[in-house]
């Protein structure tokens, strides 16, 4: 567990960074770079990075190790950055179909509002067993000072 915490850690604190880059005759480049420090340590986890969506026709994959872009490599990042996205393809009938349906299994598959209604529930719960345990101390102490008076005169 604490192997997998460090593992994590170093992603984030060195990583993998990715980038599309459209190129001038259509299509475009995946460009990957890896830090040097995770591929010396020859490390038993398997890194993916994966290609977004609306990155169509991708015709390369460039891998990086280094602890930056290339400057020229890095100028194609950020101009790319800067163009608008392309919208979605359309898809064919059959492709739309099952969209559709791995949309609806994704649906089931994360049932966020269950969870969160779950959670404010139990808070809501805890909230009001605090209240109810002190309205019992308080009743308690009263109960015990009348006795303590009763029996004092």
């Amino acid at each position: 567990m604490l192997e997998m915490v460090l593992m994590v850690a170093t992603l984030l604190a060195t990583g993998i960074e990715a980038a599309y880059v459209p190129t001038e005759g259509g299509g475009g480049e995946y460009l990957v770079r890896v830090e040097p420090d995770l591929v010396k340590n020859a490390s038993p986890y398997t890194f993916t990075s994966d290609v977004p969506a609306d990155a169509r026709d991708v015709r390369r994959v460039k891998i990086y190790v280094a602890d930056s872009w290339p400057p020229a490599v890095e100028r194609a990042v950020i101009d790319a950055a800067r163009r608008p996205r392309a919208a979605p393809v359309a898809l064919a009938p059959t492709q739309s179909r099952l969209m559709d349906v791995d949309s609806k299994a994704t649906a089931v598959d994360k049932p966020w509002g269950l969870l969160i209604g779950s959670l404010v529930a139990l808070f809501l719960s805890l909230g009001l067993n605090a209240y109810l345990g002190m309205l019992l101390a308080q009743m308690r102490q009263r109960y015990l000072r009348l006795l303590h008076d009763t029996t004092a005169e």
